[in-house]
């Protein structure tokens, strides 16, 4: 092999288990690259189906396979890429996406010139089961709000992220948070370094018509309310299982499911765990509480809702836009003039 394949820049890590269905097309992906300097690393996950004999059929070097000792789960299977890889970034790609010709190429230009970044994500596209592009899945962009964005929702598609290897192993790797390692991972990482997501379409995301069971159902709320918990612990916030739960709620857009009032304790207390833990620049933060309780404030259109808006530790004067000054007095107004009606 050439030096570039035994010191590449990039790993490419696909975990593979019975992935006969779309692994070549996600390989021919990779290998199809516009950046060359990387490897594929494919860890097989004791796949049963044809995955391995499709591996086969590929002779470019820059693929390399290793074998897990039997099934060991996704988890396991990460951690394995994290120890394998030789690149100083590894970029994530699952089994049945597929990279954009120019994915590798973005990213690396971006961190070449801002190597300060330990993660860069993108866009994806949706695709079906035959291929057939079905939508867009867009995430927000830029860096200034990603990293206090991840207290509420997971801002990252996993399978466009390149990561700095070392940034990994100084998280201490993927727990087992399954199915919301990644979201952990991602969550832990930017506690210490800046992230972001490009502006760009990096992968076709496939999405598969399989019904979710309860018990994975079950599996990924425990997952999140243990990443929510972890959240509050970082931010100083005393354990309140009730204040993780409504967290919960609106981390999964259950905005029916609680009162204002109880959605303002959460965002609250975030704003002064966060004034003490110092974990997210202050302005930048509170103007994304602000944000979000203007938002759950319209959205619910709950009685007393002036009280609710100026009344709560979230309001500042200088987050206020004049429209969103008129939009909730209107509300405001209008709903007591229903009442008396």
């Amino acid at each position: 092999m050439d030096k570039n394949v035994n010191t590449p820049l990039v790993t490419v890590f696909m975990a593979a288990f019975n992935g006969e269905a779309y692994i070549e097309k996600a390989i021919q992906s990779v290998l199809n690259q516009s950046f060359t300097d990387f490897e594929l690393l494919i860890v097989n996950d004791g796949s049963t189906d044809r995955t391995l004999d499709i591996i086969h059929q590929f002779t470019d070097p820059r693929i390399r396979l290793v074998h897990n000792d039997g099934n060991k789960g996704l988890t396991f299977t990460r951690n394995r890429g994290i120890e394998e890889a030789k690149g100083k970034y590894i970029a994530v790609l699952d089994c049945d996406d597929l990279a954009t010709p120019d994915r590798l190429k973005s990213q690396i230009s971006f961190l070449n010139s801002n190597p300060e970044f330990a993660i860069c994500g993108g866009q994806a596209i949706l695709i079906d089961e035959s291929g057939k592009q079905t939508g867009n899945l867009n995430v927000m962009a830029g860096d200034k709000s990603i990293s206090p964005e991840l207290v509420f929702q997971n801002t990252f598609i996993n399978s466009t992220l390149m990561i700095k290897r070392s940034a990994m192993i100084e998280a201490g790797g993927y727990r087992d948070y399954s199915p919301a390692e990644d979201y952990d991972l991602s969550y832990r990482i930017s506690l210490h370094h800046p992230v972001t997501n490009l502006n760009e379409v990096l992968v076709a995301y496939r999405l598969h018509n399989n019904n979710i069971s309860k018990l994975q159902e079950e599996k990924v709320v425990r997952a999140e309310l243990r990443i929510i918990e972890n959240i509050h612990t970082n931010l100083g916030i005393p354990k309140d299982e009730n204040l993780i739960r409504i967290h919960h709620d609106y981390f999964s857009y259950r905005f029916s499911a609680r009162s204002s009032k109880e959605f303002l304790q959460v965002f609250e207390a975030l704003k002064k765990g966060n004034a003490t833990a110092g974990s997210y620049a202050a302005q930048v933060f509170n103007e994304i509480l602000y944000k979000k309780w203007y938002s759950l404030l319209r959205h619910k259109k709950e009685k007393g809702v002036l009280p609710l808006f100026f009344g709560s530790k979230l309001f500042e004067w200088q987050y206020v836009t004049a429209k969103e000054l008129r939009k909730v007095v209107k509300q405001a107004f209008f709903r007591n003039i229903l009442r008396r009606n």
